[in-house]
């Protein structure tokens, strides 16, 4: 897992404001969103939307503890039909995306949300790698945005008062993406004497938060405590261990040959090519992995007995 990104991209910072107890995490990507990205060469609209997805990823994986992988994942009926974004407990992210490029070249809608037309965001945590269980969320498809989608699931779902400030770019001169979150969520109040102060706290927060430029959450040059510092300073910012992210499949030669084990004899008959052997294409690393003839005749020669 690559750790040469600048110390302001592919991190997650988690904070607090101190005054308020208000909660949040802080999301940066560089060579993370741009790996993802490119290694399909998406095209801009695909792109956008799965930049978002990945850093949102980030954010939420960060406010959860587990030993596994947390995924965000978009089936929908629209020319995008699939989005998938998931991060580990140690920041390895990865993402892949599933699109009609027919449908999609028809015209650009008024709303990059209208490519995903209706569907379903599932929310997962998969812990069963290490002894642990599936959990899963699953939220319609809804509002302007991922963000939307996002808070109406923490609205229904979890209860939990949260706000977003997502944003993706490419840069005009490398072409390389850059993608930026924060997320912060309210503590419960317990006291109901505080409920009209932590109410002004909430105001405050998401005012702030609104502030926040696009050029300022994706900026690599701008330290993630200096912009926290200048949009919180008078709440007080205490920040936490930040984590470091990277681009990280998990793909590996002997877990696609597994895979292939698992299959029926007739549907690997049916992958095998001209020359006898099978290549598989990793869909979210574009890595390819091929098996010839003779070492899939140990695989299927017992099963045709």
């Amino acid at each position: 897992m690559s750790r040469t990104a600048p110390p302001n991209v592919d991190l997650l910072r988690p904070f607090q404001l101190e005054r308020s107890q208000l909660r949040g995490r802080f999301v940066r990507l560089g060579e993370t969103v741009d790996y993802v990205l490119r290694a399909h060469a998406y095209p801009p609209p695909v792109s956008d939307l799965l930049g978002q997805l990945l850093v949102l990823a980030g954010a939420l994986a960060g406010g959860l503890k587990f030993a596994g992988r947390f995924s965000l994942q978009i089936r929908a009926d629209g020319p995008i039909r699939l989005l998938v974004a998931d991060c580990t407990n140690d920041g390895e992210m990865r993402g892949y995306a599933s699109f009609d490029a027919e449908r999609l070249g028809e015209g650009a809608p008024e709303r990059p949300m209208d490519l995903l037309g209706k569907g379903m965001l599932a929310l997962t945590v998969d812990q069963r790698g290490d002894g642990g269980e599936l959990q899963q969320g699953i939220v319609e498809l809804g509002g302007d945005s991922l963000s939307d989608c996002m808070l109406n699931y923490f609205h229904r779902s979890e209860q939990v008062r949260t706000g977003i400030r997502v944003a993706v770019g490419q840069d005009p001169m490398s072409g390389r993406w850059h993608a930026g979150a924060i997320v912060m969520q309210a503590l419960p109040v317990t006291d109901p004497r505080r409920m009209p102060e932590a109410e002004e706290d909430w105001r405050r927060a998401m005012l702030l938060l609104g502030t926040a430029s696009d050029a300022e959450l994706l900026d690599p040059l701008l330290r993630p405590d200096d912009l926290l510092f200048r949009l919180f300073h008078e709440d007080g910012v205490r920040v936490f261990t930040p984590l470091a992210l990277a681009p990280g499949c998990g793909c590996d030669e002997q877990r696609v040959w597994n895979m292939l084990a698992s299959f029926p004899l007739d549907d690997l008959e049916s992958m095998r090519q001209e020359d006898g052997g099978i290549t598989v294409t990793c869909q979210f690393c574009s890595r390819v992995y091929a098996f010839d003839r003779d070492r899939l005749s140990g695989l299927l020669a017992p099963r045709r007995h």
